[in-house]
């Protein structure tokens, strides 16, 4: 049996994978900047496990990804600290749409991903398959590994994605902040990210974190 700081330790570490994987190589540098190519089971395995991040649909996670760099540190960008404050960057969802922003998710910034017949059928039911996770993990898993696989990656993906938008862009620019990498698995290195969106590893260092950067590299090899 488990102490409780093994099981935040798992938490932890599965996160990490979750980060790695589902978010900063699929969700980012697969689904919204197209970085590298990748196998269609890939895209099946983000959608799922990306939903349990905490981020929202893919679809509306990459609208507004891609609306932050279309508009950066600008007052439409959907999470400038610069224009919101650092507070009000960090408490917002990560991967929906600002509350207080009067726009509508336009087709144009995800047109190519409506073509995508996983990628919408996951974004209409992503509320179902939320419930029906969240339901199976109550009903069949122990209350210590429900907390750790379905309520840790709520709390890190809040945590590790508000640090993000709010640290990363506080000085009114994009800046690398080593880290932020260590809860976003390499997304901290933000400022080399934005130089180059198409660029698969931000971490230009061999030392550097950047886990999302190594398994976007080692999927798209296969």
């Amino acid at each position: 049996m488990l102490d409780v700081f093994g099981y935040i330790l798992l938490s932890f570490l599965w996160w990490q994978f979750l980060s790695a994987t589902a978010i900063s190589a699929g969700y980012h540098r697969y689904f919204s900047h197209s970085a590298f190519k990748a196998p269609v089971w890939f895209e099946y395995f983000v959608l799922l496990f990306g939903s349990l991040a905490f981020t929202g649909p893919l679809l509306g996670w990459v609208w507004i990804h891609r609306t932050h760099h279309l508009h950066s540190d600008t007052d439409k960008d959907p999470h400038s600290p610069k224009y919101l404050g650092f507070w009000r960057t960090f408490f917002v969802l990560p991967g929906r749409r600002s509350h207080w922003q009067d726009q509508k998710l336009s087709r144009h910034h995800v047109k190519g991903l409506l073509k995508n017949k996983r990628v919408v059928f996951f974004y209409r039911n992503h509320k179902i398959i939320r419930m029906i996770t969240f339901i199976l993990g109550v009903l069949l898993l122990p209350v210590e590994w429900f907390l750790v696989l379905i309520v840790s990656p709520m709390i890190f993906g809040y945590l590790g994605f508000g640090l993000l938008n709010a640290v990363c862009h506080k000085r009114g620019i994009p800046n690398n902040t080593w880290w932020v990498s260590i809860f976003t698995a390499g997304e901290g290195w933000h400022k080399n990210h934005h130089d180059n969106t198409k660029r698969i590893l931000n971490g230009t260092k061999w030392y550097h974190i950047d886990t999302g950067g190594y398994v976007s590299k080692l999927i798209g090899c296969l």
